[in-house]
């Protein structure tokens, strides 16, 4: 039997039953998200907002050729790898004085040449720290060597300049880029993945070695060579000291190089023959080191990304006049 309409327990009903209906109403808004039509969109929306993010994020890494920041222009003119110059099997160890200051084991060295320019009315400073190499996978690496490199350039002043980073090869990096920071901006430069046997690539704009090195070649000064030869690139470390007979230690002794080595290959002048060895080393192999006949692979270091053109020109110059009767080495017979 029901309360009349008027009892207490008929308004208290009432007010229960609203209570209810109204606590259905909440609980269906609150779960209008979970509707299959309301999930598909709220899940397109945020693949949308990722897309978009990492579309943003990619657009900020696109690589240039040239920057500006802050009126300071900076302009990647090339990029070359040094081959990781440390390891020729466990057969040889070389001397630290014949490559100072190279990579470690595993890793190689990428050389990033800079143009800079001013073109603002002020002084801008170049700073080397600013730079980053920076892989896909893994940390970035800042530049390295004692002078990273700074300058101040005057208004409307340009200038040349190089930054040096070692990558360690043997893990995985993905795509290489060279960031540069400067205050609240960035720019990215692209750098070319390392390369095995990068020396025996053309250089840039170059279809092939012409068959006389001298005419590629700047002039030589064969007093800057010989500086060259004995205190830079540290020759003598190996092949000893021209002038002094049997001073070799390891490579073949250069004492008559410049008449011995226009014999080694059948048609190929002797400066070229020089030329291309100081590029690859395993181009020819000599046929008499100390102790005996050289072996193959050859333990001379790949000077090819390290000597400039003036550096070779010089280097062949010194190394041509090296004719002295009075300082004997085999020659070898005309290759065929």
């Amino acid at each position: 039997m029901s309360a009349p309409p008027d009892s207490p327990a008929a308004g208290r009903g009432a007010e229960k039953r609203r209570a209810l209906r109204q606590a259905r109403t909440r609980e269906d808004a609150l779960r209008w998200w979970t509707r299959p039509g309301v999930l598909v969109f709220l899940g397109a929306v945020a693949l949308a907002a990722v897309g978009w993010g990492l579309l943003v994020h990619s657009v900020r890494r696109l690589p240039v050729e040239e920057a500006s920041i802050d009126g300071l222009d900076v302009r990647l003119d090339d990029a070359r790898w040094i081959l990781d110059q440390m390891e020729h099997g466990d057969n040889f160890q070389k001397p630290a004085v014949m490559m100072p200051d190279l990579p470690s084991a595993g890793s190689q060295r990428v050389t990033a040449y800079l143009a800079l320019g001013n073109r603002t009315k002020e002084v801008r400073e170049f700073h080397g720290e600013e730079f980053y190499l920076v892989p896909e996978i893994g940390e970035e690496l800042p530049p390295i060597g004692a002078v990273l490199g700074e300058a101040k350039l005057a208004p409307g002043q340009t200038l040349n300049t190089a930054l040096h980073f070692d990558l360690d090869t043997r893990k995985p990096y993905g795509k290489l880029l060279m960031e540069w920071r400067r205050g609240n901006r960035t720019a990215y430069f692209a750098i070319p993945e390392p390369a095995e046997h990068y020396h025996l690539r053309p250089r840039k704009d170059e279809v092939a070695l012409p068959t006389d090195a001298r005419l590629l070649l700047p002039i030589g000064n064969p007093d800057r060579g010989g500086d060259l030869y004995a205190k830079v690139y540290g020759c003598a470390a190996c092949h000893g000291d021209p002038r002094v007979p049997a001073s070799n230690n390891l490579g073949p002794h250069l004492g008559a190089i410049g008449r011995t080595a226009a014999g080694r290959v059948r048609g190929m002048p002797g400066p070229q023959y020089i030329y291309q060895s100081i590029l690859e080393p395993n181009a020819f192999i000599s046929p008499v080191c100390k102790g005996g006949p050289c072996q193959r692979p050859s333990a001379m270091p790949d000077y090819s990304t390290l000597v400039n053109l003036q550096d070779a020109a010089d280097l062949l110059s010194y190394l041509l006049e090296l004719q002295a009767p009075g300082v004997q080495t085999a020659a070898a017979p005309a290759a065929k």
